[in-house]
């Protein structure tokens, strides 16, 4: 049975103009976009008025913590109740349009998420979990990640995520205090290199991304301070920053709301009026360096169902020119940063069938991103603003499920 998905206006992220065309899912994929005939059986869904976009990708997520509670009394709950809140917050991204989620940890509750998943007990997401971060002892948030240090240590840490079911590898490279040596850093990358793990690492001043660049990681979270030399390098070596403004933007505008003082609302609102604070990545994105969308969901303030003002203050600041640009961000260059570009990112012929209507036009206004009206999964509609979460059922015949591929296949690690 094929689903027409009709009247809706698909969103030209190449720039061009934006035109009303079906698009027809056969499956799990997009068979055409363009003019369609409804044929008996066919499923056809109205979405006249709404703007398609393809499933958005947040490359910057804690599924573990819920976006309200102190994160250092977060660090200290059960695996279950950390468990319980990823699969509460997949829901939330899938309300939000995301389809595709990379998780940064602080704990394994993106590797039991990912678990959830695999076996039909959640909504079948693409999930690339971490495990844990790995910090040096006292380093950087040391209450939630991995403490380790020496050669041996970090490659042990590196093995103990792989042989939980990581995908990706974080590294705490941004401590005043206490840092990784070089030869720790690069025996980190090479050992998660081998294990076909890709590493991205927390840095946030020049010096610190500057080594982790040299050490060979595949990626920098939040950015900062950059001096031209070390973006020079970051250009030459093709490394992207995930640059995850939303825990100062959201606690400036909601942090009332969720129970800050007055005085760290009013700290923060400074600490956003320095526009000198973004420069450097600011810089970099001009300078050519990929700056790929993350919002640190899970952090104080910042809830997993928030994207729009994350995409419109990174135009605001000018680390995307336009509201385009931040589109891209979102999607394009969040595929290609999890190595999915030939699967996912457009709506064409060919491509997986993840699908977000919004209800308006997102190039005219961001804030339309707020409006999202229904969300498709590998061509199965997952939410709906009309009805909420929509795959809630199994299949007990084939075994299989509207949410995942269904028990018999496992755990699987891609």
């Amino acid at each position: 049975m094929r689903t027409i998905l009709k009247g809706g206006v698909v969103v030209n992220l190449d720039g061009g103009a934006s035109t009303q065309q079906d698009l027809v899912i056969e499956g799990e994929q997009i068979a055409s976009v363009g003019a369609a005939a409804a044929a008996n059986g066919d499923n056809v869904v109205d979405v006249s008025g709404m703007y398609l976009l393809p499933g958005l990708v947040n490359c910057h997520v804690h599924l573990g913590w819920d976006g309200t509670h102190d994160l250092e009394m977060q660090a200290n709950e059960s695996p279950a109740v950390n468990a319980m809140k990823a699969v509460m917050n997949i829901h939330r991204h899938l309300s939000a349009g995301v389809t595709t989620i990379r998780d940064l940890g602080m704990n394994h509750a993106n590797i039991d998420a990912k678990t959830a998943i695999d076996n039909g007990w959640a909504p079948w997401i693409r999930l690339f979990p971490n495990g844990r971060a790995i910090c040096t002892t006292g380093g950087h948030t040391w209450w939630c990640c991995r403490e380790a240090d020496g050669i041996y240590g970090v490659r042990k840490a590196i093995r103990e995520q792989f042989k939980a079911g990581a995908q990706w590898i974080k590294i705490m490279g941004s401590h005043e205090e206490v840092q990784f040596t070089m030869d720790e850093l690069r025996a980190m990358v090479e050992e998660a290199h081998q294990n076909g793990m890709m590493v991205t690492a927390h840095a946030t001043f020049d010096e610190a991304i500057s080594r982790v660049v040299d050490a060979g990681v595949d990626c920098v979270e939040h950015g900062g301070s950059m001096t031209p030399e070390t973006i020079e390098k970051m250009v030459e070596k093709g490394v992207p920053i995930v640059t995850t403004f939303s825990p100062l933007v959201q606690q400036v505008k909601f942090g009332r709301d969720f129970g800050m003082t007055e005085s760290d609302v009013e700290r923060r609102k400074d600490q956003m009026a320095e526009k000198g604070r973004f420069a450097g990545n600011v810089a970099a994105a001009r300078a050519g360096i990929p700056i790929v969308f993350g919002t640190d969901a899970g952090s104080p303030v910042v809830p997993h169902y928030a994207i729009a003002e994350e995409l419109k203050f990174m135009v605001e600041i000018g680390v995307c020119p336009d509201n385009l640009d931040a589109l891209n961000s979102i999607t394009r260059r969040g595929i290609k940063l999890l190595g999915l570009e030939d699967q996912l990112g457009s709506l064409e012929a060919g491509r997986t069938a993840d699908v977000v209507a919004v209800g308006g036009d997102p190039l005219a206004s961001l804030d339309h991103m707020k409006d999202v009206k229904r969300v498709f999964v590998r061509g199965q509609m997952a939410f709906s603003s009309d009805g909420g979460y929509l795959q809630v059922g199994r299949d007990m015949e084939g075994m299989g499920t509207r949410w995942g591929p269904g028990p018999e296949i496992g755990y699987r690690r891609a």
